[in-house]
């Protein structure tokens, strides 16, 4: 198994690295690396007159990305060396298209390991975030904006049966099989509308402690809902599948999907399927 993390924002850096090191102690050996993109110019600059940035802006950027990448690397050299067992996990630096070598990189792995973009971060965020869930179809691990104890000792999966869902655990099923205890969150428009997920008995015959947390949708914030539910059944890690439909990271922070990204409390493990042209 292969685990890349993405590195783009130094204050959410230790949290994305927190994230691999909870992946890796729950599926055994790994192959795990560190990817940090450098985009060739400022993606964020537009001057008045939609020209190119002069000499004086250009080294400003130069410098900003330089000691950018400086930093993450140290903090990525020092988790290495304190992730406990220790981890011999590659750091690798490209300069190009973020979108692009983030698609390249996390289509060769099984989970890629990303923070979760937020309105006020630069481009390159939202195209790396693009790359991975987007255009590779990457299995993705959104980390939280905190710290979090534990990582699938206790996982939430929020089961409304789909494709994106099924893509989602299959890459969640190691982590299942392991847990001490799994929740099915199930939203419903009538009580035991939805049958049992057939995935609950498997991991109950497998000795894994699972219940079904029912409860009847309102008018409210799906997303919100499912959220509280995971909170309160203790979850330390959200399984879900995201939604197909076109231009999804423009779309990152509308719907009941993106409603629970955007408020970034659970680690959450999701799936995007690629639209099948006909």
């Amino acid at each position: 198994m292969r685990l890349l993390a993405v590195l783009d924002r130094v204050d959410t850096a230790p949290f994305t690295l927190e994230a691999l090191a909870g992946l890796l102690n729950w599926l055994g050996p790994a192959q795990s690396s560190i990817l940090h993109v450098t985009p060739p110019r400022d993606p964020d600059y537009l001057s008045p007159d939609e020209g190119m940035p002069d000499a004086a802006e250009h080294a400003r950027f130069e410098h900003t990305v330089s000691a950018q990448t400086d930093t993450l690397r140290q903090i990525a050299q020092e988790w290495t060396q304190a992730v406990i067992p220790h981890r011999d996990t590659a750091w690798t630096e490209r300069v190009g298209d973020t979108r692009t070598l983030v698609a390249r990189e996390a289509a060769g792995a099984d989970i890629t390991v990303l923070s979760r973009p937020r309105p006020q971060d630069n481009a390159a965020v939202a195209e790396a975030f693009a790359g991975a869930l987007y255009d590779a179809g990457a299995a993705v691990l959104i980390a939280p904006l905190e710290h979090y104890d534990t990582l699938g000792l206790r996982p939430v999966v929020a089961w409304h049966p789909s494709h994106t869902l099924d893509l989602a655990l299959q890459a969640a099923r190691p982590i299942l099989e392991r847990a001490s205890h799994v929740t099915f969150v199930i939203g419903e428009n009538a009580p035991m509308e939805v049958p049992d997920p057939p995935l609950g008995a498997e991991l109950a015959r497998q000795g894994v402690a699972v219940h079904m947390d029912r409860f009847l949708l309102d008018t409210g914030d799906i997303g919100e809902q499912v959220r509280q539910h995971a909170l309160s059944a203790g979850g330390d890690l959200l399984v879900m599948g995201a939604y197909t439909r076109p231009h999804f990271i423009e779309w990152l922070f509308g719907g009941p999907t993106q409603d629970i990204l955007a408020h970034g409390t659970l680690p959450i493990l999701t799936r995007h399927a690629p639209l099948v042209r006909l």
